[in-house]
């Protein structure tokens, strides 16, 4: 499974909100050398006002690529483009411009609010932040923020580090040799005093070098942090002018924001996060990601934490404001049946790869790939003579993302594998209109009406 490929994607001419391609996420093990591969050669689209599901079991790299498209962190390589424009092309003011059009939905909604904060400031804190930058950054500022990464990246060079290391271990052992050889002379100095001397002298022209950098640029950097307040004197007045107004506008785009996702603005406001339930909690999640008006909402899972009745509340809810905001939104999750009612389109991964994508309606009755049958055979379905030893199962655990099988990365639990799978890695393929699958041996219809509980009516689950 898993497959590389583009083939899903979309024509450009249809001027998709968001395109992923080719997105690899890589995160390197200490210094071993090794890296865990959470997500290889993915590529999805998103049209206006769409949902694209992303499904898959725990490990598969479903929140790792909705937070490379936030860029936390970045991808290791692969374009993400963001109504057309490359985000790894921006610069980080227009990166933050960006991310404006762009905003999430985590998981865990308590977690997610600042605790020390009132709900007031949590919601309104994206547009107090957007109207700080509207006044600009001093110079001191700006050349302080480019400054100091460029300092510590030649403070971590290795040529310094090892320098400083043979410098001072070659100075102790020169001092000790020159305090010996003294005392063994009775204070006349001999060869080892001599030597002594010679290996101090050296360990400090060694170490000269790096002394200068530290200096010069610790004393850049104490200009630059002195120099700040003052230079930043006649906006900080700006700002203080300005701010009664701002705030009242604030205020009132906030109890907007809140009313429209069902919380009390007036109740809310001075509250806490820890006064409200997971679902309320959820809901002014929402409402801060709704705050700045974005295009794009990727909602982690943002209902697996909620009991079933509250999740039908916020689904309900996302498709409302989907509709009122003209948002397009990406929603990664586990229950199939969830994502099924509420996605447009619908992605499967496996260990970092894409292994299907289609309608949900065409998906989830006849899907091509075996892992996609298998994730629908998981599903309960409440049906006393439904018996669930009939439904497709898979042997063996989930294989390393450190070292990736060779090939198709499902074979090793595949029961349909063969030779041909460790050796080519398979590429995703339309099999029938709007739908893809990346497999050697897909299914067809005598595996759909084969016993196993496949090809599912989720009409017939129970759903939130």
């Amino acid at each position: 499974m898993a497959g590389s490929g583009i083939a899903h994607l979309r024509d450009v001419s249809d001027d998709p909100v968001l395109r992923v391609e080719h997105m690899v996420v890589e995160f390197p093990i200490g210094n071993t050398g090794a890296k865990v591969h959470a997500v290889s050669d993915v590529s999805i689209d998103l049209l206006p006002g769409e949902t694209m599901g992303i499904v898959g079991e725990s490990g598969c790299g479903k929140s790792t690529t909705g937070k490379a498209i936030m860029r936390v962190p970045p991808p290791t390589s692969g374009r993400v483009m963001l109504n057309g424009i490359d985000m790894a092309s921006l610069d980080a003011e227009e990166l933050r411009d960006a991310r404006g059009r762009l905003q999430m939905i985590f998981q865990d909604p308590i977690s997610s609010l600042n605790p020390r904060r009132t709900i007031a400031e949590i919601v309104s804190e994206p547009l107090t932040i957007r109207w700080l930058e509207g006044f600009g950054r001093t110079l001191p500022a700006r050349l302080w923020e480019d400054f100091v990464p460029m300092m510590m990246s030649w403070w971590k060079q290795r040529l310094i580090g090892l320098s400083v290391r043979i410098g001072l271990v070659a100075f102790f052992v020169g001092m000790f040799g020159f305090v010996l050889g003294t005392v063994t002379s009775h204070g006349d100095g001999n060869a080892l005093s001599a030597i002594g001397t010679i290996l101090m002298i050296g360990s400090l022209i060694v170490m000269a070098p790096t002394a200068v950098l530290v200096l010069v640029t610790s004393a850049i950097w104490l200009v630059l942090v002195v120099a700040m307040p003052f230079f930043a004197l006649p906006r900080w007045l700006k700002i203080r002018s300005q701010r009664a107004a701002f705030q009242a506008d604030a205020d009132e785009r906030v109890r907007k924001v809140l009313d429209d996702v069902g919380v009390d603005a007036e109740t809310a406001m001075p509250k806490h996060p820890h006064e409200f339930s997971g679902g309320q909690a959820q809901r002014i999640s929402i409402a801060r990601a709704l705050i700045l008006e974005p295009k794009v909402i990727i909602c982690d899972e943002p209902v697996s934490a909620l009991d079933v009745s509250v999740q039908a509340q916020v689904l309900n809810l996302l498709e409302d404001l989907k509709d009122r905001y003209g948002i397009s939104l990406v929603f990664i999750a586990h229950d199939l049946a969830v994502v099924k009612n509420v996605s447009d389109r619908v992605s499967v991964m496996y260990l970092g790869k894409v292994c299907e994508v289609g309608h949900p309606d065409e998906l989830y009755a006849r899907p091509r790939h075996p892992y996609t049958q298998v994730l629908l055979s998981a599903i309960p379905v409440p049906d006393p003579l439904v018996d669930p030893r009939s439904a497709a199962a898979i042997s063996g655990e989930l294989p390393s993302p450190i070292a990736p099988p060779s090939g198709c990365r499902f074979r090793t639990r595949c029961p349909r594998a063969q030779e041909l799978c460790a050796e080519l890695e398979p590429i995703i393929e339309q099999h029938q209109t709007g739908h893809f699958a990346a497999c050697h041996f897909p299914l067809d219809e005598s595996d759909w009406r084969g016993g196993s509980k496949t090809g599912l009516d989720l009409n017939a689950v129970h759903q939130p």
